[in-house]
């Protein structure tokens, strides 16, 4: 298929002008421009069994967090109601492209619209997810999808779905003394036909807990994974998530614990990951010192496929303002048991929030 080399210029021509329009429509309801912007200069080095190592020189997006940008608003309909909207698009900054990579969607990160009041807030259409959310919130790598250990070994590992979903409702419920609820169900594909009609249906929920330094939360995500190895396979996914942290002052400590379990297309394709990721955050300076590990055991039908996966990160993250800050890490992955893939990643950058 011949490519639309015109397409990247209307994308942009579209997000300018839904720049605009927010802009001047500020006087009729309230509505804020936001985003993040996140390069990176370093070494990425993969080695895999049989194979000589590969090494490359690497100008990146996206070191301590996905680039995006994002518009926001609100509209009092009184009564304590509100409409409220919200459109985010991913970036490459190093390369000046829509999308976390080609064939992204435009809005990928979210594109709800929906209302907020003394229940919380309900919005519709592709919602962030509240397991994503729940595993962000406690690892000190939060959403680094390049250096985080625990985004490895979940949302670059077995977990089925994205950080948002097509198609769902979302009620992020609001708090009820130390607690609060998140919950979402997605309608999946809804292809309307069987068998597998229901692929992609999912539900996805977090309950969080807050009390001083203390926090917690439990996440959980069944999603629908029918006739994706072969027709009418019955595949479905189920994960959860248990995560929390205590601030000390001198370092703030995260602890996560996830099970994902897979039905595969039968038992020599299910599979069954166990991960525990521990972290810290230690002030010093003008900064935070950030490590993080996170150790996986895979079981599945295939003895020669690895069992363990072992992850860790360490760096300084620098705080020249409340907006930006300079970081360098170092990240090293491996699969073992037997030895698999590895990965080593040298990263120093800056990310600015606006």
């Amino acid at each position: 298929m011949k490519k639309n080399r015109f397409a990247p210029r209307v994308a942009v021509l579209a997000l300018g002008t839904t720049l605009a329009l927010a802009a001047t429509s500020a006087a009729a309801q309230q509505a804020v421009v936001y985003g993040v912007l996140d390069a990176f200069a370093g070494s990425i080095r993969t080695e895999a069994p049989g194979a000589p190592a590969a090494s490359r020189t690497a100008v990146d997006s996206g070191g301590m967090q996905t680039s995006f940008v994002g518009i926001a608003g609100s509209e009092d309909l009184g009564g304590g109601l509100k409409a409220v909207f919200q459109l985010e698009a991913f970036l490459r900054v190093d390369a000046g492209a829509a999308g976390r990579f080609d064939g992204d969607a435009f809005w990928a990160r979210s594109a709800a619209v929906g209302f907020e009041g003394e229940f919380g807030r309900s919005t519709f259409g592709r919602n962030t997810t509240p397991y994503f959310a729940a595993t962000l919130k406690f690892n000190p790598l939060a959403d680094s999808f390049v250096v985080g250990p625990m985004i490895a070994h979940t949302f670059r590992g077995p977990l089925a779905g994205d950080t948002a979903m097509d198609n769902s409702v979302r009620l992020q419920a609001a708090g009820r003394g130390a607690w609060r609820a998140d919950l979402l169900w997605s309608a999946g594909e809804e292809r309307g036909t069987e068998p597998d009609g229901h692929r992609g249906r999912a539900f996805d929920a977090a309950i969080h807990y807050a009390s001083g330094p203390f926090e917690a939360s439990l996440a959980y995500r069944s999603i629908d994974l029918s006739g994706t190895i072969a027709p009418a396979d019955g595949r479905d996914q189920k994960a959860w998530l248990l995560g929390a942290s205590y601030d000390l002052k001198a370092a703030k400590l995260f602890g996560q614990y996830q099970d994902i379990a897979d039905s595969g297309a039968g038992p020599a394709s299910a599979l069954d990951v166990r991960t525990w990721q521990l972290g810290a955050a230690v002030p010093l300076g003008a900064g935070n010192v950030l490590a993080s590990w996170a150790s996986s055991s895979l079981d599945d039908a295939d003895p020669l496929t690895p069992d363990d996966r072992d992850t860790w990160t360490v760096g300084y993250d620098y705080r020249l303002s409340k907006r930006t800050d300079l970081y360098a890490m170092l990240y090293r992955d491996a699969l073992k048991a037997p030895a698999g893939q590895k990965e080593r990643v040298v990263a120093v950058g800056m990310r600015h929030r606006f």
